[in-house]
C-alpha cells in the first residue's frame, strides 16, 4: 500500500472511532423521573461545580482554571434537560404535561446560556463578568427548583 492510502486510512480511522464509540455506547431513552438517576446526578454535580466557580471568581486568579468545572456545570444541564421532573412526568392532563414540560427545557436553555457566558468570562479572565453571568445562572437554577422540585422534597 502506498504511504498516502495508509495516511489517509489512518487519519479517516481516527476521525470515525470516536463517532462509532458514541452511536455504540448511546442509552436508550432515558427514564423521565426526578429524585435519582440521571437528573439528581445532574443536579447534585451542577450545585458542587457552581460553588467551586463561585470561589474562583471571587478569588479573582486563575480564571481560565476554572473552565473544567463549567463545562461540568453544563454537561449537567445537559444531562438534566434530557430528563423530566417528577413534578411534570406524575402530571396526568397531557396538555399541562407538554407545557410543563416545555417550560422546563426553556428554563435549561437559559441556564445554559447564563454558563455559556460564565466560560466567556472566565476564558478571558474577566471576573465581572463571570461573576454576574454565574448569579444569573444560580437565579434560575433557583426559580426552577421553586417551579418544579417537590416542595420539601429533592
Amino acid at each position: 500500500m502506498k504511504l498516502p492510502a495508509v495516511l489517509c486510512l489512518s487519519v479517516l480511522t481516527l476521525a470515525l472511532v470516536p463517532t462509532v464509540t458514541v452511536f455504540a455506547s448511546s442509552s436508550p431513552a432515558p427514564a423521565l423521573v426526578q429524585g435519582g438517576g440521571k437528573l439528581g446526578t445532574a443536579m447534585e454535580e451542577l450545585g458542587g461545580a457552581v460553588k467551586a466557580l463561585s470561589e474562583r471568581i471571587k478569588k479573582g486568579e486563575a480564571l481560565e482554571e476554572g473552565l473544567p468545572d463549567v463545562w461540568k456545570v453544563q454537561r449537567a444541564v445537559i444531562d438534566a434537560k434530557s430528563e423530566l421532573p417528577e413534578t411534570i412526568t406524575a402530571l396526568t392532563d397531557e396538555k399541562a404535561k407538554k407545557k410543563a414540560a416545555l417550560a422546563y427545557r426553556e428554563q435549561m436553555q437559559e441556564l445554559m446560556r447564563s454558563l455559556l457566558d460564565v466560560e466567556m468570562g472566565l476564558a478571558s479572565g474577566d471576573a465581572k463578568k463571570a461573576d454576574k453571568a454565574l448569579r444569573a445562572a444560580d437565579n434560575l437554577k433557583s426559580a426552577g427548583h421553586s417551579q418544579f422540585r417537590k416542595q420539601g422534597g429533592k
